[in-house]
Parts: structure tokens; sequence; C-alpha cells
């Protein structure tokens, strides 16, 4: 545990230290969301409630995915690829100690940047009591939806994948997610699938519990599998996955 909190103290420093990080998940949303936003502010127009959810879902989505993606996952892949991962490795024993070390301080980054982004849709948005418990209660979900999104896109470290290509890879498949995400379906089981397959849809699908009520006990279930899965699947990946720089295979 000692070596936890110092491995955490540690990453810390060095994630306040990249200020670039901020430029994807906070600044670049905040500014398209003024640009398509203000036209409604400046007349006194204002969206309806279920408008301004599925809006603030979709930021949300982009954020989160955007922050686990790029300060995350890649933190771990660029540590392996530069044989950094290894060192640390040795000197914690164990993998997972790492991650877990970059994953405490990085949910609690994406969690201020997401509180910062919701003080602007509030300012925009001008939101009801109603709507402002909403926001709270998804920002709170957030400390257990950013580890679990976290855990699933781990996949990425088994693939055959090249620093010089990953970047590329990687925004295209967040804007896949995201696209994905934006389809709705009446089928339970074609929502199940998604949901197993995209990290977007299952933290959507984790907001709404708290907007539709319908069914209420078999999500939650669904959920809950589905969040397991993604745990026990990222924890196994860590702990197994190569040391070695896929550039020096």
């Amino acid at each position: 545990m000692r070596k936890l909190f110092s491995l955490i103290e540690f990453e810390s420093r060095l994630a306040l230290e990249d200020k670039l990080v901020f430029l994807y998940t906070l600044i670049f949303p905040a500014a398209y969301f003024l640009v398509v936003s203000w036209n409604n502010f400046a007349a006194g127009d204002r969206l309806s409630d279920s408008d301004i959810a599925s809006n603030l879902f979709g930021f949300w989505g982009y954020i989160m995915m955007f922050g686990v993606i790029n300060q995350m996952t890649m933190v771990i892949f660029q540590m392996r690829e530069n044989n950094f991962l290894k060192m640390y490795t040795f000197i914690a024993g164990d993998k997972r100690l790492i991650y877990y070390a970059n994953l405490i301080p990085q949910t609690i980054i994406l969690q201020v940047e997401i509180a910062l982004f919701n003080l602007l849709a509030v300012v925009i948005y001008r939101p009801n009591s109603q709507l402002l418990q909403l926001m709270g209660a998804c920002w709170l979900m957030n400390f257990l939806i950013i580890p679990i999104v976290a855990f699933f896109t781990s996949v990425i470290l088994i693939m055959p994948l090249k620093l010089k290509t990953i970047s590329l890879f990687l925004t295209g498949y967040v804007l896949a997610a995201l696209l994905l995400a934006s389809f709705s379906f009446h089928s339970s089981v074609l929502t199940a699938i998604l949901t197993l397959i995209n990290p977007v849809d299952f933290q959507q699908n984790a907001y709404l519990l708290l907007v539709n009520h319908a069914h209420f006990l078999g999500n939650i279930l669904m959920l809950t599998v589905i969040g397991l899965i993604y745990v026990i699947l990222g924890n196994v990946i860590i702990a197994k996955m190569s040391l070695a720089s896929r550039t020096s295979r």
C-alpha cells in the first residue's frame, strides 16, 4: 500500500505537468459547446430538459473517452514503448500498481474537467433544479464509470499497434464509439450487445438509470454484469501484458 501511495504521488505530479491533455478534454469541447449553444443563449431561448440532458451526455462521453484514452491508456502504452514500464514494474513489483497509480489521480483530474465544463453548461443552459440534481448525480456516478471505462480500453494494450500509428487509430476509435452511441435501439438484446462492446453506450446507459426508470432492475443488472466483465478483463490484460516494447519485438 505504501508503494501505491508513493506511485500515486509521482503519477499525479507527472499528470499535472502535462497541460496539453487539457486541450483535448476541456478546451476543445468547451469551445465547441459555446459555438453550438451561443445563438440560443444570446437569444434567450432555452432547450427542453430532455435536449439539454442528451447534449450533456454526449459532451460528457467525449470528455471521458478522450480523457481515458489520452491520460490513462496511452500513458501506459507510451511507458511500455519507451521501456519505462519495465523499470517501474521492477521497482513496484506489479504492473497493476503502476496502472492503479495512474488511474486514481487521472480519474480525479477528469472529474475536475467535467465539473468545470458543467459550470459552463449551467451558465449557458440555465437549468432548473431537477436538471442540476441530474448533473450532480451523473458527476458522482463518474467515480465508478471512469475506472470501468478505463479497464475496458486496456484491451488496446494487447493490440498489435505501433506508437507512430496508435494516435490515428485511437482518434478513429473514439469518434466511432461516440457515433455508435448516438443511435438508439428498441431491442434489449441489441442494446446489451452495444453496451458490452461500446464503453460510451455503457456510460450513457448508466446515466439513463437516473432518467428512465422503466426496466430499472433489468438495466442495472445488465450494467453490473458488463461492468464486472470490463473490470475483470482489464485486470487480466494488465497483469498478463508484455513489458517489451513492440518496436523491439
